[in-house]
Formats: structure tokens, C-alpha cells, sequence
């Protein structure tokens, strides 16, 4: 049974006090049963439909002067304690109802409506009040149920009598034991289900919550008598299979022992009330208690279904995952890029949500979850996914965007936590979202037809800022030039929307690409034919430092002394003989020049902490002695070969498409139309995110350059040991130092001697990639020598990216710092890729990586050189060795390790 909403509620008219059961949507006028009940049939679950009666005719009809202030004298100054008080004060309310006299426009309306349910049989009267069936106080037995109504007087006179339940004695004492008040009262009108068998589903023994257990209560006939302990029913416990575990003796509070009954359920129907339980469970992420009957024809009809409040409940879990950001922050991470991360994503996520134009009132409701995007634990990052998704969630179209998202950075899903708010439990009104809803669909259209200008501009930002930040004159500034630098730097960071649209056009661009050919194109090999249409862009910016590297190669090749300096030689050695050897100036002006527009993108290039190639020259060198090794076809030309193959397979399916229109009764548009734009948009749109990637490396790389000259004053004043010290200071405290604003700054260089001694300890150990925790936990570290190697000799399945097969030599590489272990035609086996292992991908025929997604740089890369490539592969670097051969099926996402 698929169980997606289905049908959205309807307007209803303020002055209609009776609408279709399945319309219920407000809690407050219609009460929980009634909307619980309305969301379980619009979720396909079998419930007898029916009318509900609005809280509001209830609210008008006791507010009036002389009822309301009869009900207030018989209620005040009772104390729990005082039965006899309550049950007098119960029955002289109850007496007073009995006499109202209902509106004759809503006895018109409840006539009209209801007559066509009477005819076809008795109907159930059930109240619905509002504070009912919550997770707190589910009010179970407290309010009344009329059976058997067949009339439409009796049925005026059983409305008045469930209103009266609302002041029974039982509700009253309930209330006052508790500290809670109902707030009003709606009426569930339904059919009668003709019931072979009755009874009560718990999704959780409440005996032993521990145990994944159901308690299966039943009898023949209605239940309304096990329900109100009249009778003890058969008792039946079974495992989350529907299998029996044991029969127990359930007592009911007020039954007879001589009424003990048996039924014998059958074992199809147990099985399946276990699975529609476990459903229901899942879907209102808490324990239910559910009322069913099983009718003549042997069909379950869920009655009710509310919390087991007897459960204490669950405390927030939390889902953290390091998927995509372990891509650009592979190691532990300093307490300077960990301060910046933070406000950055949150700048990140709110600003996007103003751009899109999304109600201010909105995105202040979801401050929390935006000021805590990312964590760290074991001293690395990882994203908040149970944030970022009730982020999305509160949006148009949410899911769709939670699921594209984890497409994105490939993580995992999360189950929707209720108590965080939603798109429409945010809403206004029905109108107020219809507004808001143009709005948004308005200036993400705009935006992302103008997506290039932004980049440009975002790129043009950068560059300014790069220029006016030249390492070469940081040394000749005072530490307020330095801190002004600082600042324009982080207001860059906290205006990324430019940069940021090119990550959400990419993301949803490709997952409606996704959705739209995947239903098309079933089989394998359509799927694997549609994964190359990604590949071969050509103007992916993150390809051009290895056709760079690729000219330099040809270069050093030509010079046979300097060739074979670069295989006997150290690094430190072939860097000081190209600077020293006048016969090399042509050769080093160029290698300057790749250092100068190319030398920032290396791996672990937003870290920090981690030098560049512009900085250390020498550690360049291994990267370009593979290049000189190799022979062949340059990386432009594997581009040129990738871009023919995309354009064919492009050509291929939209000639199929051509035939087929998107819908039966318009001719135009064509599927072809649909697909060859959507594919122009999502190729565009990577294109653009590959460009402020790169921008975003520059401004990086800048940034550590500034801080370490911050570091040098910082160490004059004794308020560091040592300039890199800098990293462990958040960038608040940086500036406070500067400004004069810190509050204990001699107590600076020991925080950050602290710190790195902290940080260096978490570095021993790898925590998971995922991990679920309880809110406000963190992950502890294990003894790693824990964690034994897994052999290999089993194949894993992933997710391929790109696609194609080979069967080759594994080379295990954790660190692109052993570059010189590969060798041409290696399949390359690593935890995650950035941007500056982009060299050593021109080098290798096949890719394995533990962690990543379809649009992480590692797949975008592969998928330009033709790379059959699989991600997703759960302990990779520990199950494959390096020497073993290995097959990998980039079309199907498969490895197998062959020897």
C-alpha cells in the first residue's frame, strides 16, 4: 500500500459545521481523532468514512452567557479527590446539554448529509475533542461512543450526549489528576462496521518496551465493551512479524472475571494488523494504541489511533552524516574552520530560503535547526542531516528536496521527526501558502535563468578580493590592514548566495532529470546509457589544472636531463634544479605560471591547515612525474572522445523520446522537448558549481594566507606561541584579539596549545560515517585496534556514477601524497576525492570510493574522463588491498574482487 498523502484536504465554508471525514485538517477545530482519522484514510488506510462535526458549533453553542456560566458554577474549586462533587457536577451538565436546542441551519446541513449514511445502516457517534489523543494524554475510555444509531433524531440526541462527555465525571477527574484541559469538542459521525471481530493493537508491549513486541487484544463482535473494560478480552503477543510469542491473561481494570472471552483471530488477519500497526507506528513516529474491527468479509477497518502514552517518549535522535563533507574536509579540522563552517552554513541555508522568497515568518521558526547544520565529532564534520532535511521539509515540495539533496551529496535518508515543523503546519491559511507558493516558484525560475550572471559575479567578488589579498604584500601590512582583510573575507562567506544557487540548481536539476527518464528508460542498460549524460562537458573548470599539468609533462619530456632527474631525483631536489638551471627558465616560467592561476586547488584545499603547491612547489613534483611517465591520448582528447559519446547517447534518447507527448490530449510539448531541456539545464548548472568550487579554493587558500601573517603579529605580542597556533582559535576570538575586545588574551596561547593536543588525540581515530545519536550527544572514541581489517574476496554493492566495466589492479591510496604508487591503468580505491586529486584521476581506469554522490567532484571528474566509477562501498580501503584485481561495473554499481 503506498502510503503518501493522496488527497488533500478542501476549503470548507466557516458557517458549514458538518464536512466529509477525509477534509478534517485542524486539530484545534475538528480535535486529533478526527484529523488522525482524516490522515489515515488520505494515506490509503482502510477507515469508515464519514462526517465530523466542527469544535466551533460546540465553542458557540457553550459560550452562551446563561450555559456557560451554569457549566462554570458546578466546575469551580473541584479537587481530584472530591468524586461525589464531580460525579453531581457531571450529571447536572450532562441534564442541561440534553436540553439544548441545536441551530436549525446545522440540523439542515446534518440532515442532508447524514440521511444517505442511515440508509445504508447504523452509524457510530464518536467525540473528537480537541487536546484528546495526544502524546501526552490520550483520553482513552474517558469520552463516549453511541452504537447503533438508525435514526436522524436519535442521532441529534447522541451529538448532545457525546458534547455531555466533555464534562463526565470520568473527564473531569482525568483533567484534574493531570493538569490538563481539553479545549473543545468535535463529533465523528460514521458507519457502523457490521464486525465479525474487534479489538486493540499495541505497537509496543508495554510490559517489556525493550522487546520488539506487539500486544494483539481482541474479541467478537464490536469492541466497545473491551474498550471500556467490560470484558477480558483474549490476549495474543506477537514479534514485529505477526508471529505468536505468547498468550497472556490482559486484565481489564473493570471487568468481571466470569467475562473473560476467547476469539480466534486468523493468522493472515494477525499478521496483517502487525504490519498496518508497524505502518502507523513508523508514520506518527511514536508507540500507537489502534482500535480495529475486522468485518464480514474479512476486511481490517482501523477505528482509532492514538499514542501509547504509558511509553515514556523517545528523546530526539539526531542523524549526522559526513557524506559530501568529508569530500572537502577529509581530516579533523581546526577550531578556526570549524567557527566559519558553522556561520557559513547558516548563512548559507537562510539566505537561499530569502532569495527563493520564502516568508521571513517562516525561516525565523526554523532558526534552531539552521544555526546547527553541521557538528563535529572525533574532531571531523559532519552534516546534521535531521536539520538540513526538517530545513528542506519546511519548504514547497519538501521531500522531493530531502531526497534530492541526498542524491547530491550522497547520504542517507532520515525519518521525518513531527515535532519539528513543516511546510503545512507553518502555513497561515490556505491562501497565505498559495502566495507564497507563486513566490517562491517565481524567484527560483528567475534565479536560476540568470545563473551564469550570478556565478560571474560571485567569481568577480572572488578575484577582487584574491588581488587585494596578494600573499607577496601581507607581510607589509599592520594587523588592522590584516583584520580588515579578515572581515571582508567572512562577509564574503556570509553572502554566498551567488555560489549557492549553482549548488541547488545542480541538485534539483538532476534529480528531476532522474525522475523524469528513469520513467522512461527502465532496464540496466537504459539506465547505464542514461548516467553518460553527465559526462563530457568539456568546460568543467576542475578538469583544466590536469590538461595543464598534462602540456608541462610534454615539456619536461623534451628536456631528457630534467626527465631523468624526475626518476632519480627527490622532489625537494627536481624544484631547486628547475629554479637554478637557466637551460629550464622557459619550463619554470610556465610551472610559475600554473602555480600562480592553478597552484591553490590541492587536496584538503578548504582545511586550512594544509599548504598548497603554491606554498611548497616540491610537493608538485610526484604529480607531474606521473605525467611525465605516461604516454597517450591527452586529457583534452579523453574529453573530446567523452563529449562524442555523451552527444550520441543524447541523440539516441531524445530520438526516442520525439515520439511520445507528455500528455495524451496535447501534442506539444514532446518528451523529447522536456528531456533535451532539462538536460541542457542540469549540464549548465554543474558547469556553474564546478565554477565557484574553484572560486571558493582561491578564497580559502587566501584566507589561510592572512591568518598565518595574522599569526606572525599575534606571536610578536606573546599572544601565540607560534603563528599557525592561529588555527585553533575560532574567528571571533581572532578578531577580539585584534580589536581589543578578548576578555583573558594571556590565556590565548595556552586555549590553542590545548586545543591542538585535543585535536591531534581525535586525529588517531575514524569515527563513522554515519552515526545516530540522542540530541545533544557525541560520538566517543573506541580503541581502533578494535576495528580489524575486513578481507576482501566478496563483492559490495554501491552506487555507480559512471558508468562502463573493467577489471584491473587496485591501487589503495588514502592521501593523494602517495600519487607515486600508481601506475597507468590502476583502478583507484580511496575513502572520498576533491578537487586536487583531479590529476591523478587522468591517471587511472577505474575509481572506488567509500563515500560520495552522484554530483561530488570525485563522479563529475570520472564521468569526464570516462572513469567507470562506483561509490557507496562500505569499508572499501579495508576489504580491497592494493595488488588485488578487482572488476568494477560502473553501470550497475558493483565491485568484485576477483583474486
Amino acid at each position: 500500500m503506498n502510503r503518501t498523502l493522496s488527497e488533500s484536504p478542501t476549503p470548507r465554508s466557516e458557517t458549514n459545521w458538518v464536512t466529509p471525514l477525509h477534509c478534517a485538517d485542524n486539530p484545534d477545530e475538528f480535535g486529533a481523532k478526527a484529523c488522525r482519522l482524516a490522515e489515515m484514510q488520505r494515506l490509503g488506510f482502510s477507515v469508515p468514512d464519514g462526517l465530523v462535526i466542527s469544535g466551533l458549533l460546540f465553542n458557540q453553542t457553550v459560550q452562551q452567557p446563561q450555559l456557560h456560566a451554569f457549566i462554570d458554577s458546578h466546575l469551580c474549586d473541584l479537587n481530584v479527590g472530591d468524586l461525589a462533587q464531580i460525579a453531581s457536577a457531571a450529571s447536572a451538565i450532562a441534564t442541561r446539554i440534553a436540553a439544548v436546542k441545536l441551530p436549525e441551519s446545522f440540523l439542515e446541513d446534518l440532515n442532508s448529509m447524514a440521511s444517505s449514511m442511515l440508509d445504508q445502516g447504523p452509524v457510530a457517534v464518536r467525540s473528537s475533542a480537541c487536546g484528546e489523543d495526544s502524546e501526552d494524554a490520550a483520553f482513552a475510555g474517558q469520552l463516549d461512543t453511541f452504537l447503533g444509531i438508525k435514526t436522524l433524531p436519535s442521532l441529534h440526541e447522541a451529538i448532545l450526549k457525546c458534547w455531555a462527555s466533555y464534562w463526565s465525571h470520568r473527564v473531569i477527574a482525568y483533567q484534574l489528576s493531570r493538569d490538563i484541559r481539553l479545549k473543545s469538542m468535535g463529533v465523528i459521525i460514521q458507519q457502523q462496521v457490521d464486525a465479525k471481530y474487534s479489538g486493540v493493537l499495541f505497537t509496543r508491549n508495554v510490559q517489556s518496551p525493550d522487546a520488539d513486541q506487539l500486544v494483539l487484544e481482541s474479541c467478537e463482535g464490536l469492541g466497545e465493551q473491551l474498550v471500556s473494560g467490560h470484558i477480558t478480552p483474549s490476549c495474543l503477543v506477537t514479534d514485529s512479524n505477526g508471529n505468536r510469542v505468547d498468550s497472556i491473561p490482559a486484565v481489564a481494570t473493570n471487568a468481571d472475571p466470569q467475562t473473560k472471552v476467547e476469539s480466534q483471530i486468523p493468522s493472515k488477519t494477525v499478521q496483517q494488523l502487525v504490519k498496518t500497526g508497524r505502518e502507523l507506528e513508523s508514520h506518527f513516529s511514536h508507540p500507537q494504541d489502534i482500535e480495529w474491527s475486522m468485518d464480514q468479509a474479512d476486511a481490517i477497518q482501523i477505528l482509532q489511533s492514538r499514542p501509547i502514552t504509558t511509553i515514556s517518549k523517545p528523546g530526539r535522535c539526531v542523524t549526522w552524516s559526513n557524506a559530501n563533507v568529508n569530500e572537502n574536509f577529509p581530516d579533523s579540522i581546526c577550531p578556526l574552520l570549524y567557527s566559519i563552517a558553522a556561520d557559513g552554513y547558516y548563512h548559507y541555508f537562510r539566505n537561499m530560503a530569502l532569495a527563493f522568497g520564502v516568508a521571513q515568518s517562516r525561516i525565523d521558526t526554523m532558526e534552531h535547526p539552521l544555526r546547527n547544520i553541521i557538528g563535529t565529532h572525533g574532531g571531523r564534520m559532519y552534516y546534521n542531516l535531521s536539520n538540513i532535511h526538517a530545513v528542506l521539509r519546511a519548504v514547497p515540495f519538501g521531500e522531493f528536496l530531502a531526497d534530492a539533496f541526498n542524491q547530491f551529496v550522497g547520504s542517507e535518508s532520515t525519518t521525518r521527526d513531527r515535532r519539528v515543523p513543516s511546510w503545512k503546519s507553518l502555513s497561515r491559511s490556505r491562501l497565505a501558502e498559495f502566495r507564497e507558493l507563486i513566490t517562491i516558484t517565481k524567484k527560483a525560475g528567475r534565479r536560476f535563468r540568470h545563473l551564469e550572471a550570478g556565478v560571474a559575479r560571485f567569481e568577480a567578488t572572488v578575484d577582487e578580493f584574491a588581488a587585494d589579498s596578494d600573499p607577496a604584500n601581507l607581510q607589509n601590512l599592520d594587523s588592522q590592514q590584516l583584520l580588515s582583510l579578515w572581515r571582508r573575507f567572512l562577509n564574503i562567506r556570509s553572502h554566498w548566495t551567488d555560489a549557492a544557487m549553482a549548488d541547488a540548481a545542480s541538485m534539483i536539476y538532476y534529480r528531476l532529470t532522474g525522475m523524469f527518464l528513469s520513467r522512461e528508460f527502465t532496464s540496466e542498460e537504459d539506465q547505464a546509457m542514461v548516467n553518460r549524460l553527465l559526462s563530457g562537458l568539456c568546460d568543467i573548470v576542475s578538469g583544466l589544472p590536469t590538461e595543464k599539468l598534462w602540456d608541462l609533462s610534454r615539456k619536461i619530456r623534451a628536456s631528457e636531463r630534467l626527465s631523468r632527474s624526475f626518476t632519480i631525483r627527490t622532489p625537494e631536489e627536481i624544484w631547486k634544479q628547475i629554479q637554478q638551471d637557466e637551460s629550464l627558465s622557459d619550463i619554470h616560467l610556465d610551472l610559475q605560471t600554473f602555480l600562480d592561476n592553478w597552484g591553490f586547488r590541492c587536496s584538503g584545499e578548504l582545511m586550512l591547515t594544509t599548504a598548497s603547491y603554491q606554498e611548497v612547489p616540491s610537493s608538485l613534483m610526484p604529480v607531474l612525474a606521473s605525467f611525465v611517465e605516461l604516454e597517450g591520448p591527452s586529457p583534452r582528447e579523453h574529453l573530446e572522445t567523452q563529449q562524442e559519446r555523451r552527444k550520441t547517447t543524447t541523440e539516441t534518447i531524445l530520438k526516442e523520446l520525439k515520439t511520445k507527448w507528455l500528455h495524451s490530449l496535447l501534442p506539444y510539448p514532446r518528451k523529447s522537448h522536456v528531456a533535451s531541456w532539462l538536460l541542457r539545464r542540469t549540464q549548465r548548472s554543474v558547469a556553474c558549481r564546478e565554477r565557484a568550487r574553484l572560486k571558493q579554493a582561491l578564497l580559502y587558500s587566501r584566507l589561510r594566507r592572512i591568518a598565518l601573517a595574522i599569526g606572525e603579529h599575534l606571536t610578536k605580542d606573546r599572544y601565540l606561541t607560534r603563528n599557525d597556533d592561529i588555527f585553533f582559535l575560532t574567528h571571533r576570538e581572532v578578531e577580539d584579539l585584534l580589536c581589543g575586545a578578548s576578555m583573558l588574551p594571556g590565556s590565548t596561547a595556552k586555549l590553542a596549545d590545548l586545543r591542538r593536543a585535543e585535536l591531534e588525540e581525535l586525529g588517531k581515530f575514524q569515527p563513522p560515517d554515519r552515526l545516530e545519536l540522542p540530541a545533544g550527544k557525541y560520538w566517543q572514541p573506541i580503541d581502533s585496534s578494535d576495528n580489524n581489517n575486513q578481507p576482501g574476496g566478496q563483492w559490495n554493492e554501491g552506487m555507480g556514477v559512471s558508468g562502463g566495466k573493467i577489471v584491473g589492479r587496485a591501487v589503495v591510496l588514502t592521501s593523494p601524497d602517495q600519487f607515486a604508487k600508481v601506475s597507468k591503468g590502476d583502478i583507484l580505491v580511496t575513502r572520498q576525492t576533491d578537487p586536487g586529486w583531479g590529476p591523478i584521476l587522468f591517471l587511472v581506469r577505474g575509481l572506488v570510493m567509500e563515500r560520495g554522490g552522484m554530483l561530488s567532484h570525485g563522479a563529475i571528474l570520472a564521468r569526464e574522463y570516462g572513469i567507470p566509477t562506483v561509490v557507496g562501498i562500505d569499508d572499501a580501503t579495508q576489504r580491497i588491498n592494493t595488488g588485488d584485481t578487482i572488476e568494477i561495473d560502473g553501470d550497475r554499481g558493483r565491485v568484485d574482487v576477483l583474486s
